[in-house]
C-alpha cells in the first residue's frame, strides 16, 4: 500500500474549504489526472454520496467510483474509492487558523491486481509527485489563485477544423468537452442575477440551474402568464428560492428604459446580467419604434439594457455580464451599412448571425472599457440546442439534426458557469463554449478592423 501525505495552509474559511472538498466533483479542477467527475447521488453531499470519476492512468481513461464514508463538517471528511485495478481512501482533516485553515490530506492507494503490486515501487515516486502537485493546485483553487482560462492553440485549431468544429456543436461536443472547472454548491448564494428570456428553452433551463446554486433571480420576460408559470416551477424546485419577475418587450427601447429603472429602484446592486433573450424573425419586420426586429431584439436591446444597468453592476461585487451568442455568428461579420437588413433579400438566419456577431464584438469592447471596474464581460454560444425557437425558425435544420442536438440544460451549462465560477471572474472578453474559451473567427472575411468595431458602438448608441 502506498500512502500520500500533504499539508497546506489556505487563506479560506474552514467551512468554505470543507464544502468545496465535500463536492468531490471539484477534484477535476485541481487534480490533472482526473478527466471528468460527476456526482451520482442526488442532493447535497452527505455520508453515502457517490461520485464517478474518470482518471487518466497508463495512457487510457479508467473509471473509478468514490463514496463519502464519514464526514464531520467542517473538520473531517473521508472518501473510499474503487477502480478496476486499485482502491483508495482519502482522509481529509481541517484545522482552523487565525487567517484561514490548515488542511491535512492523506490518501492510501492499494493495487488489487498482482501486476499492480509488482510495479508499485516504480510508480510510487510518480504518484507522490502527482499528489504533491494536485494538493498545491488545491491550495490555489481555495485561495482564489487558480488558473486563468485561456484560448489555447489546440482549441483554436479544433474550432477552425470543419469536422471537429461541427461535432463540438452537437451533444457529443458537450459530453466529451473538457470541463476542467466545476462549480461549488451554492456558489451564487447572496448574488442577484438578472436573466432575460427565461421562460423557455435555454433561458428556462438556466433559471433552474441558477436557483439551484442559490441565486436571487430577476426573471425578465415579455409574457406575464409564462413568467408566472416558470416562477411557480422554480419555487417548487427550491423552497428557499428568491425569484421575482419583470415584464418587458426587449425589442422596444422604451420598455427597456422602464425596465432598467424598475430594476435599479428595487435592486441598486446586481451581480450578474445575462443577456439571453433572442429570436429569429422571418419575414423582415419592424418594431413599433421603427427598428428592424432582429437588430432590436438581438443586438440593440442587450446593448441598451447593459448600458443602463452598468451603475447597478458597478455597485455589485465582482459583477459579471454574460452575452448569449450563437455558433451561427461564425458565418458572418458585422455590416455597418446594413445593420437593419434593409438592403438586398432579407434572410432571418443571416440577420440573426450578424446581430450575434455584433454582440460578441460588444463583449470585447466592454471588457476593455470595464477592465478596471471589477466587471467581467463574457460571450458564449450554447452549441446546437433542441429548443422551440430553433424548431420554429429553422424547421429543416431542426428535423435533420434533431438526434444530435443538445438538451436545453446542456446548452445552458456554460451560461451558468460563467455567472458563478471563480475562474470566469479571473478573465474577461472571451468567447466560450462548454466552459472553455473558443476562437471567435473561423471563416475569412468575418473580422472587423478596430475602426468598424468602435463605429458599431457609436451607431448603436444613436439608434438606442
Amino acid at each position: 500500500m502506498l500512502t500520500l501525505r500533504e499539508t497546506i495552509d489556505v487563506a479560506c474559511p474552514a467551512q468554505a474549504a470543507f464544502d468545496y472538498l465535500a463536492n468531490f466533483t471539484n477534484i477535476q479542477a485541481w487534480d490533472s489526472s482526473v478527466l471528468a467527475a460527476r456526482q451520482v447521488t442526488a442532493g447535497a453531499p452527505h455520508i453515502g454520496t457517490r461520485f464517478r470519476l474518470t482518471l487518466q492512468f497508463g495512457g487510457r481513461p479508467v473509471p473509478m467510483d468514490y463514496r463519502i464514508t464519514a464526514m464531520t463538517p467542517p473538520q473531517r471528511l473521508v472518501l473510499a474509492g474503487r477502480g478496476e485495478s486499485f482502491r483508495a481512501e482519502d482522509r481529509i482533516t481541517l484545522a482552523p487558523l487565525a487567517t484561514g485553515v490548515r488542511i491535512y490530506y492523506e490518501a492510501d492507494i492499494e493495487f488489487t491486481r498482482r501486476w499492480g503490486r509488482k510495479i508499485e515501487p516504480l510508480l510510487a515516486p510518480l504518484l507522490r509527485r502527482s499528489g504533491r502537485r494536485a494538493i498545491q493546485n488545491l491550495k490555489q483553487q481555495l485561495s482564489g489563485e487558480g488558473r486563468v482560462p485561456r484560448l489555447t492553440l489546440a482549441t483554436r485549431m479544433a474550432d477552425q477544423a470543419i469536422l471537429p468544429g461541427i461535432i463540438g456543436f452537437t451533444r457529443l461536443g458537450y459530453r466529451f468537452g473538457k470541463n476542467r472547472w466545476p462549480l461549488t454548491p451554492n456558489s451564487l448564494r447572496g448574488r442577484t442575477v438578472v436573466l432575460t428570456g427565461g421562460t423557455s428553452g435555454i433561458g428556462r433551463a438556466a433559471a433552474f440551474q441558477l436557483i439551484a446554486l442559490g441565486a436571487e433571480l430577476i426573471l425578465v420576460a415579455r409574457d406575464r402568464a409564462k413568467a408566472e408559470q416558470v416562477q411557480r416551477s422554480l419555487l417548487a424546485a427550491r423552497e428557499d428560492a428568491n425569484v421575482s419577475i419583470e415584464i418587458a418587450d426587449l425589442s422596444l427601447m422604451a420598455d427597456i428604459r422602464a425596465l432598467a429603472k424598475r430594476i435599479a429602484a428595487s435592486h441598486p446592486a446586481i451581480n450578474v446580467l445575462i443577456n439571453n433573450a433572442g429570436a429569429i424573425f422571418n419575414p423582415r419586420e419592424a418594431t413599433a419604434e421603427g427598428i428592424e426586429k432582429t437588430l432590436a431584439t438581438d443586438l440593440l436591446g442587450p446593448f441598451l439594457l447593459t448600458r443602463l444597468l452598468l451603475p447597478c453592476l458597478s455597485a455589485g461585487q465582482t459583477a459579471r455580464i454574460v452575452n448569449v451568442a450563437s455558433g451561427g455568428m461564425y458565418t458572418r461579420g458585422i455590416d455597418l451599412e446594413n445593420l437593419d437588413s434593409a438592403q438586398g433579400a432579407y434572410n432571418g438566419a443571416e440577420a440573426y448571425a450578424r446581430a450575434k456577431r455584433g454582440l460578441v464584438i460588444l463583449t470585447e469592447l466592454w471588457a476593455a472599457a470595464l477592465a478596471d471596474s471589477g466587471i467581467s464581460v463574457h460571450a458564449m454560444h450554447p452549441g446546437w440546442v433542441d429548443t422551440p425557437g430553433l424548431e420554429r425558425s429553422l424547421t429543416a435544420f431542426h428535423q435533420r439534426l434533431r438526434p444530435w442536438l443538445r438538451t436545453p440544460e446542456e446548452g445552458a451549462d456554460t451560461i451558468v458557469w460563467l455567472a458563478a465560477s471563480a475562474e470566469a471572474g479571473r478573465t474577461s472578453g472571451l468567447f466560450w463554449r462548454d466552459r472553455l474559451p473558443r476562437a471567435t473567427h473561423v471563416f475569412p472575411g468575418t473580422k472587423s478592423p478596430s475602426r468598424e468595431r468602435k463605429e458599431l458602438m457609436a451607431r448603436l448608441e444613436r439608434l438606442a
